[in-house]
This record gives C-alpha cells, structure tokens and sequence, in this order.
C-alpha cells in the first residue's frame, strides 16, 4: 500500500521543489510513495483528510500558510479527521515549531526552509521506515477486526478504534475514530461480533453499543455515557447497576495484569 503524499505551500516555487525531491526520493530508494494532493489551499486538504482515510497519508504543511487557516490550525484539523497520518512542518521561523505543542499535534518532522532535497529525502525514509515497522508489529488476526459491508463496498474495521454503536430506525452507525460507517442490522446481531476478542463492547441502552475503553465519564444522574469523542450515548436506567459493574470488572482486570 503506498504512503499518500499531501503537499500544502502557499509559495508555488517551493511547492514544487517539494514535490520534485520527494518524487525523486521516492524513486532512488524505492519507497512506494505517490503524490494525491498538492495546494495552496488548506480546505482542500481538510477535505481530503475527512474522505481518504484508508492506508497512510504524510501531510507536508507550511506553518505560515498566508490564508485565513494557518499551518497549525489546518494540522489540528487533519489530526482529528486522520488521527493516524503523519504531519511534517515546513518553515521559514524555527522558533514556531514550539507552539506545535500547545496544538496537540504529534508532528512527525520539521523542515527548516530553504529545504534541501537531503533533509525531504531523510524525511521520507524516515516515513516509510516508521510505517514499515508499524505494519509488521501490528499482529492482526480475525479476532482483531471485524468486516462490515455497507451498499456495494466491504470495509475492514479495527475493534479497537471502535467508539460506539447506536441504531437508527433499523439501520446502523457504526462511530470510529476517523469515520461513520452505515448500514442494516440490528444490535442484537453485531453484538457477538464485536465480542469475539473479550468482553470490550457494552450494550448500554436499546440504541446504543459502546466500547468500554473509549469512555471518558459516565454520569449516573443525567444517564449517558461520555465517550472519547466527545460524544453521548444514553443510558437506560435498567443498566445503570450493570454498567457500575462492567466498569469494576475492567478496572480488576487492569490491576490482575500489573
């Protein structure tokens, strides 16, 4: 699967530059690596964050982006569309590169401009070394994912990004960290799959299936459960015990493995 490379500049000479060292980059160490989107404008590359979640995507982003979003703000909402991408930084001002932190951001790299075609070249190594080693330590198995087929496609989805599931009108929405997936069934029906690999999934409510380890807070008076989304999923009062209980279990089960 190639890395997907995004290029935001707002300086048309050096956006080409940049495409030009990593095509070569790409091409002299055999680095599977393809240019989707090159721009001056961050919406597009918003836009592109919220559709093209599937393999790997690396953002190259200019901090001082001359737009009404800069560098960090259209990083911020890439990181919540894309939680898993990697960001590298291109600027002019090497102090900036210390507000990243106050973003919450976890960029992957800096470049300091004028950018060498050595620094893009070590970068995109880097990358591909980093998704590499990320690829073979994931010890995926049929326990671990569960395939949901929504209109013509099939989509394979982790268990553990997973925030929860709420049925609509014989319809479900299943709500993961990166995107909503739709389709028919019941709860009743999804439940067992979910399972499969431990007791992670928690029927809350006649509408709701949530994930033990995305919830946040649990608020007993008001009956809903806080997901790590920020999301609601409501309580029925007959859970309200059982959920004390659910969370007890999970919280032994963590102290057993200490």
């Amino acid at each position: 699967m190639p890395i997907n490379l995004v290029l935001c500049e707002d300086k048309q000479v050096i956006l080409n530059n940049i495409r030009t060292s990593l095509e070569k980059a790409a091409k002299q160490n055999g680095i599977d690596a393809e240019i989707c989107l090159m721009t001056d404008n961050p919406k597009r590359v918003i836009d592109y964050s919220r559709q093209y979640t599937q393999g790997v995507n690396a953002y190259f982003l200019d901090i001082n982006l001359e737009t009404n979003i800069n560098g960090l703000e259209l990083a911020r909402q890439i990181r919540s569309h894309d939680p898993h991408c990697y960001i590298t930084f291109i600027t002019g001002h090497p102090e900036l590169c210390m507000t990243v932190f106050k973003y919450h951001i976890e960029a992957f790299e800096y470049l300091i401009k004028p950018v060498s075609y050595q620094a893009i070249e070590e970068c995109l190594i880097s990358i591909d070394k980093h998704y590499s080693q990320y690829l073979n330590n994931r010890k995926f198995n049929k326990d671990e994912i569960i395939i949901i087929r929504s209109g013509t496609s099939d989509y394979s989805v982790e268990l553990q990004d997973i925030i929860y599931v709420e049925s609509i009108n014989q319809k479900l929405v299943v709500h993961t960290r990166s995107r909503n997936i739709e389709f028919f069934g019941y709860l009743k029906d999804i439940i067992n799959d979910l399972n499969k690999n431990g007791e992670c999934f928690y029927r809350c409510h006649r509408s709701y299936i949530v994930n033990i380890n995305h919830v946040k807070e649990v608020n007993y008076r008001d009956s809903y459960i806080l997901m790590s989304n920020d999301e609601k999923c409501y309580m029925s009062r007959q859970q309200k015990s059982e959920m004390r209980n659910v969370l007890g279990r999970m919280v032994q089960d963590y102290d057993d493995t200490l």
